[in-house]
């Protein structure tokens, strides 16, 4: 399998332990590095996009190049900018690259969003969980600054909408869905599957495996978001009481060893972010897309079944939370 490799995300399933760790050590692929990608994807105005121009920052050889990069779903606290960055960067790619195979890696919805949230706070953000989830919907429907923020959006996260935009576009053996609870639960019997279906090269016994982007416990959770009321950064929608000058890179530092040494106790759950109420309206908002979720995966392991590949999806997406709800 020589054709381009496009690991598009989703946001929050391991895509920087990808980009940092595992897509460098493939010996008989090109690994494109992130900047790249951006600039050739990302950066261009939607009217003013030129596939060879993006095939010429990628660089001149086609063949056997990979590109991970999780914003190709959309940015995560934009909601994609309401689907149309997602969905342009479909086009785009295809644009470009038209043979490509497409790597998406989903994850339960309700811990997509719950991490989400604890990646908004370490990107500065301020308010509560309610906010940052219904921000939008306080705000009236003529409101002017009601889209100059792009603000986060549960569609999103309808994981079945951007999946069956890339079939259609790519044929769905070209478009290969991940479960990151799989990968999460025995990383090295995945990788070595993974490896093996896109025929990777890669020595899986001489990788290190360790998480490259712990989370935060519930108290360091709360002092970020407190300690971000010092600084201007990074995301759009948060307030600032008063901007100290390099605070931002100080206090993400600090968070950073904090988390890497264990003080900050363990990552918060989904359950202890958000309330039971929230967690039931989660699971029923995503039923219907879910289900045709689960429809899709089993079209896929039925293909790995006949091709007599490796199938990596040993069970359905559809959410545990879900489930309950039903």
């Amino acid at each position: 399998m020589n054709a381009p490799l496009f690991h598009i995300g989703y946001h929050k399933t391991a895509t920087s332990w990808f980009q940092q760790v595992f897509y460098p050590r493939v010996r008989n692929r090109r690994y494109v590095p992130q900047v790249k990608v951006r600039s050739a994807f990302l950066a261009p105005h939607a009217l003013h996009f030129d596939p060879a121009q993006a095939r010429h920052v990628i660089g001149e050889r086609y063949e056997g190049l990979i590109c991970c990069e999780e914003n190709l779903t959309g940015g995560l606290h934009s909601g994609g900018l309401a689907g149309c960055q997602s969905k342009d960067m479909a086009l785009r790619i295809r644009a470009a690259y038209p043979d490509a195979h497409i790597v998406i890696f989903i994850r339960d919805q309700l811990e997509a969003i719950a991490s989400a949230y604890v990646q908004y706070v370490k990107g500065g953000g301020t308010h509560a969980i309610d906010r940052y989830l219904f921000g939008g919907e306080r705000l009236g429907p003529r409101a002017p600054e009601r889209d100059e923020i792009p603000r986060f959006r549960f569609e999103h996260f309808a994981y079945d909408r951007l999946i069956a935009h890339y079939d259609t576009l790519f044929g769905e053996e070209r478009v290969h869905v991940y479960r990151y609870e799989d990968f999460r639960a025995d990383r090295r019997a995945f990788l070595t599957r993974y490896a093996r279906r896109h025929g990777l090269d890669v020595a899986i016994d001489e990788i290190e495996l360790n998480i490259v982007n712990p989370g935060l416990g519930l108290a360091a959770l709360l002092a970020m978001r407190m300690a971000n009321f010092l600084t201007r950064r990074a995301v759009a929608d948060k307030s600032c009481l008063l901007h100290v000058p390099g605070w931002y890179k100080i206090s993400r530092r600090a968070m950073r060893r904090l988390a890497a040494s264990g003080w900050s106790g363990r990552p918060a759950r989904a359950d202890e972010i958000m309330p039971a109420t929230l967690i039931q309206a989660i699971g029923h908002r995503f039923r219907e897309s879910n289900l045709r979720l689960e429809e899709r995966l089993r079209r896929q392991q039925s293909r790995c079944r006949e091709a007599a590949e490796p199938a990596t999806i040993p069970t359905p997406a559809l959410s545990t939370y879900v489930l309950e709800a039903r």
